[in-house]
């Protein structure tokens, strides 16, 4: 617990108060290919809307030759299916020699086809594998992924890579199909040795801002009817994880996602986040890098790009992704949000942290939910070192 306070905490409470002088992580979008059809995702619905160059083994050397410039240590490496980027092992043994660490989002299909050399590199470069699975039922499973393959080839995956000792975490997009359904499959992830598990509602705008969002997406989600049920169900898990050797993300959750649902459900034109704070942060901005698989670097996640590390590469990273930022920096600044504000929910958790310590008392109330509900982790965590271990 202490080394992820260090990680993690300590970094962004010296950030908000002496200013952020770098950015901790890049997120690239390897391919737009996916083997897959998630009924909630853009890609696996085959939207399409514009096309332009993809992003090459050459583009990736020279994203990962520039974190390594400016010492940004951490690349989130996503899709579509970054297992179908045919050079991906080989720009994580790259990467590597640059003191760069890979974090792989990715659905599982494939994983457990890896070579012995392939997981080797792997692990020798400190990798960290990110599987997403909404449910160990495969009716749940195969409905919302789209193929009846989805959840066997996911729990070979996992397997594998578990094997080989190469840290697994479980991604599940919370939905109408599987809210009722969560603690039975934290517990069941907890059986099979998965040591961590991060939940999130949909985004309901298109995560791919070139291409426009699925029709009624926002209905994929849980419900107003059914958010008792819901924070019942999260409010279980977080009980089980205090007292056993897995971890999630649920105490970052319950602050916020009643807010986030509700708003879908009323469409009032309100802002969720002002449900949740009194004054909002976007640290997001400041904090990662976010590259399309058309190379172009993204304002944020969800808005489209209008700089590309195609053109004046000589000008490097940092700065053209400061250019890129700008704009929506200076709208946020002025409380003038944009309409995928309301959707983002991916990292909205650590949005919220970083609101409470960049503006602790305008924020008060809130603090001291976290500060109790990070009181009570911090135990927790203690006591299972302790007992659990032995």
């Amino acid at each position: 617990m202490s080394s992820k306070i260090i990680r993690n905490y300590l970094p962004e409470l010296l950030a908000q108060g002496f200013l952020r002088s770098k950015p901790s992580m890049v997120t690239v979008n390897l391919t737009n290919k996916c083997n897959q059809y998630c009924i909630y995702c853009e890609i696996g619905n085959g939207i399409e809307l514009s096309g332009g160059k993809l992003l090459t083994t050459d583009d990736l050397h020279w994203i990962i030759d520039q974190m390594a410039i400016n010492k940004i240590r951490k690349i989130s490496l996503c899709g579509g299916e970054p297992f179908l980027f045919k050079d991906l092992i080989e720009i994580v043994a790259y990467a590597g020699t640059r003191r760069v660490w890979c974090s792989i989002t990715t659905n599982g299909m494939t994983a457990h086809q890896l070579s012995e050399s392939d997981l080797t590199t792997l692990k020798e470069c400190k990798s960290e594998i990110n599987i997403s699975i909404d449910s160990f039922q495969e009716s749940i499973q195969s409905h919302t992924r789209g193929t009846p393959a989805a959840l066997p080839n996911a729990l070979k995956s996992i397997q594998k890579l578990s094997e080989k000792e190469i840290p697994v975490t479980l991604l599940t997009a919370v939905s109408k199909f599987n809210y009722h359904n969560l603690y039975n499959f934290f517990t069941v992830a907890y059986e099979m040795g998965v040591q961590q598990v991060l939940f999130q509602p949909i985004i309901y705008h298109s995560n791919y801002p070139e291409r426009p969002a699925i029709d009624n997406k926002s209905q994929l989600n849980v419900s107003i009817d059914e958010l008792d049920k819901l924070m019942s169900e999260l409010k279980k898990i977080l009980r089980f994880e205090r007292s056993h050797l897995i971890s999630t993300n649920v105490y970052r959750l319950l602050p916020w996602i009643h807010y986030y649902l509700m708003n879908i459900a009323s469409q009032n034109g309100n802002w969720f986040f002002h449900d949740v704070l009194k004054k909002f942060y976007c640290r997001d901005l400041y904090a990662i890098i976010d590259i399309s698989y058309y190379g172009g670097i993204q304002p944020c996640g969800l808005a489209n790009a209008n700089i590309t590390i195609h053109e004046n590469r000589h000008l490097g990273l940092l700065k053209l992704w400061s250019e890129a930022t700008s704009g929506i920096r200076n709208d946020l600044r002025n409380d003038r949000y944009h309409v995928y504000c309301n959707s983002c929910c991916h990292h909205f958790s650590r949005n919220m942290l970083a609101s409470i310590m960049k503006y602790p008392l305008q924020n008060r109330d809130l603090l001291i939910k976290m500060a109790y509900l990070l009181g009570l982790r911090i135990y927790s965590k203690i006591w299972k070192r302790l007992f659990k271990r032995n």
